[in-house]
């Protein structure tokens, strides 16, 4: 974690400043520089929460005080009784985001383990070399929009995204739930993109603090997709452009069907659904990819999109309309759908 980033977090409950202890610090080389980095620390908010910052990483989790019980312990000498005042204070709070956000975490960062980009794996049939060129479609803008823009990238999941949107903006910050996070800040080599761990629900910056907001394929996993719209677009700047990916509805009657076994094994354990795929569904979408195009997708990239599809909690489809109302309603300018296929749509505007 750069010590600027200091400079834009907050509370993401109150949005109010931090109080920050250095516990250590790490060099981390980038493209062309070492620079020292907090490695590890702990963020005090005037609420009571804290959060830890574990390698490299700050935890803006209201639930962290759980999620990182042996580092607080280690760290912390009142952990306990810290513990014991945020549960008098905020239980239902507190209950909320432990409740939507657990399988959700193990989820994303389960689905997102499959994914080796060393052997250049795929991402959603892209080569991660076009990512650069999808994010400019999907925003519908060219590179030079983004010179001088700070760029919020929300559920930036493999992390892989933020690093190639920091190659053409200012800053890029990639916001996961996950702990797929972990590996996105470790292959990063871009000193312009920065990670957190973050709900978005829950978003640790100020209002109006980014001039675009982006979100791939993410508010749609969440428990409610308009309410999480309503949450993170209050980071964006007046004049900003905001953009979303959005899963909507199939008019089909093999994806109505995969829906029907989603809602049934969705709730089981994940490692049940993992091996429930792996055995039953796999075997037979891997190979008609293969039969359809031999330079289909490996076995890997095949893995990632069925636990996309079958193991979040949450999964909702929207349609254009809907999703053009919802920004209509907060007031937006210039709405437009920029891409469009068979799964979904992205969607950009100006405030």
């Amino acid at each position: 974690m750069q010590y600027e980033l200091l400079n834009y977090l907050k509370c993401p409950l109150s949005k109010t400043d931090l109080t920050f202890k250095l516990i250590s610090e790490a060099k981390k080389n980038y493209d062309k520089k070492e620079i020292t980095e907090i490695h590890e620390g702990l963020l005090f908010s005037e609420t009571g929460f804290v959060f830890p910052v574990i390698d490299g990483i700050p935890r803006m989790l209201l639930e962290a005080i759980y999620d990182y019980k042996d580092f607080m312990q280690k760290h912390l000498p009142d952990y306990y009784d810290i513990k014991k005042k945020l549960e008098e204070k905020f239980p239902g709070l507190i209950h909320y985001c432990r409740k939507k956000n657990e399988k959700t975490k193990k989820s994303f960062e389960f689905e997102w383990s499959f994914l080796d980009a060393v052997k250049k794996d795929k991402i959603w049939e892209a080569d991660v070399d076009e990512l650069g060129k999808i994010f400019l479609n999907e925003t519908g803008q060219s590179s030079a929009y983004f010179e001088d823009k700070t760029i919020i990238d929300v559920g930036c999941g493999h992390g892989i995204m933020t690093a190639r949107i920091a190659k053409i903006s200012k800053l890029a910050i990639g916001v996961e739930i996950s702990k797929a996070v972990e590996n996105a800040y470790l292959k990063n080599t871009n000193s312009s993109a920065w990670y957190v761990q973050g709900d978005l629900q829950f978003l640790s910056f100020s209002a109006s603090t980014f001039d675009v907001v982006y979100s791939s394929g993410v508010i749609h996993h969440t428990n409610n997709t308009e309410l999480s719209l309503s949450l993170i677009e209050t980071m964006l700047k007046k004049n900003g452009l905001i953009c979303l990916w959005l899963y909507h509805p199939q008019k089909n009657s093999i994806h109505n069907f995969m829906l029907f076994i989603r809602s049934i094994i969705s709730k089981m354990p994940l490692k049940l659904t993992f091996w429930l795929l792996a055995i039953f569904i796999f075997p037979f979408t891997f190979l008609f990819k293969k039969i359809k195009n031999r330079k289909a997708i490996n076995y890997r990239e095949e893995m990632i999109y069925l636990l996309d599809f079958f193991t979040p909690e949450f999964r909702f489809e929207i349609t254009h309309d809907l999703a053009t109302a919802w920004l209509q309603q907060r007031e937006y300018q210039n709405i437009q759908v920029t891409t469009s296929d068979q799964f979904g749509f992205s969607i950009s505007a100006k405030k």
